[in-house]
C-alpha cells in the first residue's frame, strides 16, 4: 500500500511533465533552462529549490509512514514550529510547476500527518507559530482549491484576534497566549500577513481593517522609519528588546507589500523599501546574509528573502533581486555535494563531518525558491 510519505517523495521527484497548478498555463517543463543567462530565470532556481527539498526529505524523514521531517531532536517528532516551516517548503515546491492533482495529494498527505501529531493546532503557546501554520494553510487553499484549508486559517486567526489583541501597550497582539509579558514583531506581522491573505481570499473587509490596525501598531512601536530597523518586541513594563532578527525585517517587508497591494497606499511601499535596505545593508561580505547563531533564526533568513522577493519584482527594485540572486548563487555553490545539504553559512560548504541541522538546510531551500520568485 502506498504510504503517505511515498506520495510526497514520488511527487518531489516527478518534476518533468508537471504543469503549473496556479497559473493554468499548461506549459510543460522538462529540464532546467541551459541557455545563456539561465541563472536569472524562474525555472532554474525553482529546480534548485526542488533538488534541495528532495535532499531534505530523503535525509530527515521520520519514517516511511509519516510525511513530516525531523528537526534534529534525536529522530523524535519535529517541533510544531519546524513542522510549519516544512509545510511551507512543501508548498513552495508544489505551488508553481506541479499538476494540481499531484499537488493536492501531497498537501493533503502533509496536512493529515501534521493534524495527527498536533490535533489541537491552536494549543501552541507561541501565537506567531500558530499564525505561521495559518498562513501556510491560506497558501494550501490556493494550491488545492479546498475551502477546508482556508477555514482552518480563518478559525485560528479569528480566535487569536479575539483573545490575544487588546489595548495594553497601545494595542497589538501578545507574543504568547500563556503569559502576557510581551508583544512581538513576529506575532503581529504574522497576524497581518494572515489577515491580508484572508482578505484576498474572502473580500471580507474586516480582515483588511484588522490587518491595518496590527500593522499600524507595529510600525509605530517596533519600526524605525529612519533606519528601517525592526525591533524584536516590547515588554509589558515598556522596555524594548533591541535585538533585530532578519526574519522580523522580512516579515515587515511581506506585511507591507500585502497592504500596499490591497490599498495602493505609497506609505506601505516606502516602508517595505526602507526595511529592505536595512536587510541588504546588514549583510556580510559579498552581500551574503550573515550566518545566524540560532537555528530558528537561520530558517527565518530564508523566509525573509522569500518576502523580499515580493518587492524585488517591482520596477526600480532590481537591487533587491540581485541581492537575492547573489545569496542563492553563493548557497548553491556551497552546498555539500555528498548529500546536497547547506549549512547555516550560505558562503561556506559544510565539512563531511559537520552535522547539518534541518533548519539550516530548509532555509537554503527557501532561498532558492525566493530566487525563483524574484525572477518571475
Amino acid at each position: 500500500m502506498t504510504t503517505r510519505l511515498a506520495v510526497v517523495l514520488v511527487a518531489l521527484v516527478a518534476l518533468g511533465g508537471c504543469k503549473s497548478s496556479e497559473s493554468g498555463s499548461g506549459v510543460v517543463h522538462d529540464a532546467p533552462d541551459q541557455r545563456p543567462g539561465g541563472e536569472d530565470r524562474e525555472l532554474y532556481w525553482y529546480q534548485r529549490g526542488a533538488d534541495a527539498t528532495k535532499a531534505i526529505w530523503a535525509k530527515f524523514r521520520l519514517s516511511d509512514d509519516v510525511a513530516l521531517v525531523a528537526d534534529g531532536n534525536g529522530g523524535i517528532a519535529p517541533s510544531y514550529r519546524f513542522s510549519t516551516y516544512a509545510f511551507d517548503l512543501l508548498l513552495d515546491n508544489v505551488s508553481t510547476f506541479w499538476r494540481k492533482d499531484l499537488a493536492t495529494e501531497a498537501v493533503d498527505a502533509y496536512f493529515g500527518d501534521f493534524s495527527r501529531v498536533y490535533p489541537d493546532r491552536a494549543a501552541n503557546f507561541r501565537n506567531g507559530d500558530v499564525l505561521r501554520w495559518a498562513a501556510a494553510c491560506t497558501r494550501a487553499s490556493l494550491v488545492t482549491g479546498k475551502g477546508m484549508y482556508l477555514e482552518e486559517a480563518r478559525k485560528l486567526y479569528d480566535a487569536l484576534w479575539l483573545q490575544q489583541v487588546d489595548n495594553t501597550l497601545g494595542g497589538g497582539m501578545w507574543h504568547r497566549n500563556d503569559a502576557r509579558n510581551a508583544k512581538s514583531a513576529s506575532a503581529n506581522l504574522c497576524a497581518v500577513i494572515v489577515a491580508l491573505n484572508l482578505y484576498h481570499a474572502t473580500q471580507d473587509v474586516k480582515y483588511l481593517l484588522q490587518g491595518r490596525k496590527l500593522y499600524k501598531w507595529t510600525a509605530e512601536h517596533l519600526f524605525d522609519k529612519s533606519t528601517g530597523a525592526v525591533c524584536e518586541g516590547i515588554l509589558v513594563d515598556g522596555r524594548y528588546s533591541t535585538f533585530a532578527w532578519t526574519g522580523d525585517i522580512g516579515l515587515f517587508v511581506g506585511a507591507s507589500m500585502r497592504l500596499y497591494r490591497a490599498t495602493g497606499s505609497a506609505v506601505y511601499l516606502a516602508n517595505a523599501k526602507k526595511a529592505a535596505d536595512r536587510m541588504v545593508g546588514a549583510a556580510g561580505p559579498g552581500g551574503i546574509v550573515r550566518c545566524a547563531e540560532y537555528t530558528e533564526e537561520s530558517i527565518s533568513n530564508g523566509i525573509a528573502l522569500r518576502h523580499l522577493a515580493e518587492l524585488a519584482r517591482r520596477p526600480g527594485c532590481e537591487r533587491y533581486r540581485e541581492f537575492i540572486l547573489a545569496n542563492a548563487r553563493a548557497a548553491w555553490t556551497s552546498r555539500r555535494l555528498s548529500d546536497g545539504l547547506n549549512g547555516p553559512d550560505w558562503a561556506k560548504t559544510p565539512f563531511a563531518t559537520d552535522d547539518v541541522l534541518p533548519p539550516h538546510a530548509v532555509s537554503a531551500a527557501f532561498l532558492y525558491f525566493a530566487a525563483s520568485r524574484a525572477c518571475r
